[in-house]
């Protein structure tokens, strides 16, 4: 047996699956930029990108040089119990790009982990036992992080055993002030943009109010920038976007450059020293290879480009080339429900039709029945094309844009051209 399909067969099954039915059951050997390679020699352009982790595409020079270089001085890989400098430069750089409101980083590996720290920061900071989210949010699948998940398959099994924290609705200010009126919230988690919900972006106004609401009634504000940081937007953070400062922001994914995992957790102030201040509390959250030397060099290269204003201006350039001609594709194609998108992250939301091909258990997916069709079916049309494309993961009707933040013109061309003949080609046949 080769070792992709042993993949299918000892480590994720039910994946290995939905990778064949999507024709995504591609053996890939290489990957550079925004193009992957199979073991047959086609190429692929890849529009996925680790879910927001390949800002800088696959294998990004700067930071493999990075490492190499580290590897190569065999510096300590330093861990919690030592002074770590590569940890203590990344903090210093992340904090003088956020500006003066923060004061401490927390390292871990992985958004999970950061969103789990935020939590914590905040209840043993407050001592308030509650955190409100919003519906629709995905802030990850460790026991905390999905005490803030929306309801749905990803919690549904767990929800005997997870921390009784508050769902309120998506963009609603009223019901967001309506619980914290009772005093006991410690903070309110939220994405600026909801990409797992089908890229469902927060007013301007709605966050500005949240940040006066939680202000007055004694709350932390906390985003989870986890896809939508790192330059996702048009801006280092998104929250810089529109001008609100939260207390506590999550940052992951990217900040590795496709490389290294990393998360990184930014508290404001003088929060770290109320929750976690004192000797004897100093490890009571902690995380053994979160903020490792290794991590923090391939963070701190990753910085060096995406930090960089003139990068920043080529993501928006490149974002209003790409999603108008994507509406230009999609113009009057009825199978097209409406795009939504800001910076290089958007989503394609279609309508479902009538079709038998577009119902579940005429797919053999009778465990699926009732699950929106036309997305899956429209990933396997662009497949075709070599074009990999994936799903919301709360909805799938629509279909995510998620490219490297280094996409060029000519791949955004082909993208929105074969994204407009696979719509018209599934609305005229199904």
């Amino acid at each position: 047996m080769d070792a992709y399909r042993a993949y299918t067969k000892h480590v994720n099954p039910g994946l290995g699956g939905l990778l064949e039915l999507t024709g995504r059951d591609i053996k890939l050997v290489s990957g550079k930029g925004g193009v992957l390679e199979d073991d047959q020699g086609r190429r692929y352009d890849d529009w996925v990108s680790g879910f927001g982790s390949l800002n800088l595409g696959h294998n990004p020079d700067p930071v493999k040089a990075a490492l190499r270089k580290h590897l190569d001085s065999d510096a300590p890989n330093l861990y919690v119990e030592n002074l770590n400098p590569a940890a203590g430069e990344l903090a210093e750089r992340l904090l003088a790009a956020a500006g003066p409101s923060f004061g401490t980083v927390f390292f871990s590996n992985s958004g999970s982990e950061g969103v789990e720290a935020a939590i914590k920061t905040a209840i043993a900071a407050t001592g308030r036992p509650r955190i409100l989210y919003a519906d629709g949010a995905y802030h990850g699948t460790t026991l905390g992080a999905l005490s803030c998940m929306a309801k749905g398959p990803y919690r549904q099994d767990f929800e005997r055993v997870l921390a009784p924290f508050q769902e309120i609705p998506f963009g609603d200010a009223a019901a967001l002030e309506q619980e914290l009126q009772r005093g006991d919230v410690a903070a309110f988690l939220v994405e600026p943009i909801q990409v797992e919900s089908g890229v469902r972006i927060a007013t301007t106004g709605y966050l500005r109010e949240a940040r006066e609401l939680c202000r007055r009634h004694g709350a932390l504000l906390m985003f989870d920038e986890v896809q939508t940081g790192m330059g996702r937007t048009g801006t280092l953070f998104a929250w810089q976007g529109v001008n609100v400062v939260p207390d506590v922001f999550v940052l992951a994914k990217s900040l590795g450059g496709g490389l290294m995992p990393i998360g990184a957790t930014l508290i404001g102030g003088e929060l770290w020293k109320k929750a976690f201040g004192s000797y004897r509390r100093a490890e009571l959250h902690n995380s053994t290879f979160g903020g490792n030397a290794l991590a923090c060099r391939a963070a701190l290269a990753t910085l060096d480009v995406i930090a960089d204003p003139k990068f920043l201006a080529g993501v928006r350039e490149r974002a209003e080339q790409l999603f108008g001609d994507l509406t230009q594709a999609l113009s009057g194609c009825a199978l097209v429900e409406g795009l939504t998108w800001k910076g290089l992250l958007g989503g394609i939301r279609l309508n479902e039709g009538t079709h038998p091909w577009l119902q579940s258990e005429n797919l053999g997916l009778k465990e699926l029945e009732g699950a929106p069709v036309a997305g899956l079916l429209l990933v396997e049309r662009l497949a075709r094309r070599q074009i990999l494309v994936q799903l919301c993961g709360h909805d799938w009707s629509v279909v995510r844009v998620e490219p490297p933040l280094t996409v060029d013109a000519d791949a955004c061309s082909r993208f929105a051209g074969a994204v407009g003949e696979a719509a018209r080609w599934l609305e005229k046949n199904a």
